[in-house]
């Protein structure tokens, strides 16, 4: 995988070479913060994953992604903005993630996701148009556990569950193990696509969802820790 990451700021694209350079399944890295130079290296095949910056000085992330169509881009910006997540997922973004919002671990699950073709939404403002749970994944499991899904759903770690629904952080475990089996996954990654996905195929509108890390298909939360 050929990533190509676009940003006026050098010290995030010096930040980004070091997160990716020498990852699993990534050949190169390369950077600018020129949007010409992007569009050529797109068009010229040498790109597979475009990070893509929102706000720059000569050209907005907005207007330079319709140019980088041969490949998968994926927004990485400090701008939350609901209308600007919409547009940018309107105009054919694969993800879009807000700085911060991902662990490494999870970023670079992050952009695998979107490379095949899930769409990947995460670090976004609680209240934005949501795809919710369906009620029949849902009822997989016990109340306690729906409301630990949500919380897990949302970024939280095992230690912050427990902090907001006052109960041990043994006690999430076995939970976060129960509903694991009771979904079918093996990670916190698939659970969240399981739990989120499920809304989407349901018929909801996709978009971002809840608050934290959101990482797959419609929209799904990834945090790469064990339960």
């Amino acid at each position: 995988m050929r990533i190509l990451a676009v940003d006026d700021n050098p010290i995030i694209r010096m930040g980004l070479r070091t997160l990716l350079d020498g990852t699993e399944g990534v050949t190169s890295v390369v950077d600018t913060g020129d949007p010409d130079e992007a569009v050529a290296l797109v068009r010229g095949g040498h790109v597979d994953v475009v990070l893509l910056d929102v706000r720059m000085p000569r050209v907005s992330g907005l207007e330079l992604l319709p140019q980088l169509s041969g490949a998968t881009v994926v927004m990485l910006t400090h701008t939350d903005d609901p209308s600007t997540v919409s547009e940018a997922l309107a105009a054919g973004a694969a993800g879009y993630v807000v700085h911060g919002a991902l662990e490494p671990g999870a970023m670079v699950d992050a952009i695998r996701l979107c490379r095949n073709g899930s769409q990947v939404v995460s670090g976004v403002s609680a209240g934005l148009t949501a795809p919710g749970t369906s009620p029949a994944v849902r009822g997989l499991l016990s109340r306690r556990e729906a409301e630990v899904m949500d919380l897990v759903a949302d970024g939280l770690s095992n230690g912050e569950v427990a902090a907001l629904l006052f109960i041990s952080e043994k006690t999430v475990k076995n939970h976060v193990n129960s509903l694991f089996a009771k979904l079918g996954v093996t990670t916190r990654s698939q659970a969240i696509v399981r739990w989120l996905q499920s809304g989407t195929d349901a018929g909801s509108a996709m978009g971002p969802d809840r608050t934290g890390p959101h990482v797959g298909p419609g929209t799904l939360g990834a945090r790469t820790v064990a339960p």
